[in-house]
């Protein structure tokens, strides 16, 4: 299981980091998901409203650790 994940903007994040979407959303906090493949995260919204199940490759192509906009 993948214990660390590596953002688009450079950083490496692990569960429990705090990471936002390239569009601006967030932030969304990594956590061990209830189900899925092993290594896959997920991202949870801090109301907990909002749930996105990732592969690991996922977290490198669509959120960073430092709030900024992509277009």
């Amino acid at each position: 299981m993948t214990s660390s994940y590596r953002t688009k903007d450079g950083h490496t994040v692990g569960l429990g980091s705090t990471v936002w979407a390239i569009n601006g959303q967030g932030p969304f906090t990594l956590t061990q998901p209830d189900s899925g493949p092993p290594g896959w995260v997920s991202m949870v919204s801090p109301d907990g409203e909002d749930v996105r199940l990732h592969a690991p490759e996922d977290v490198g192509i669509y959120y960073n650790r430092i709030r900024r906009v992509e277009i």
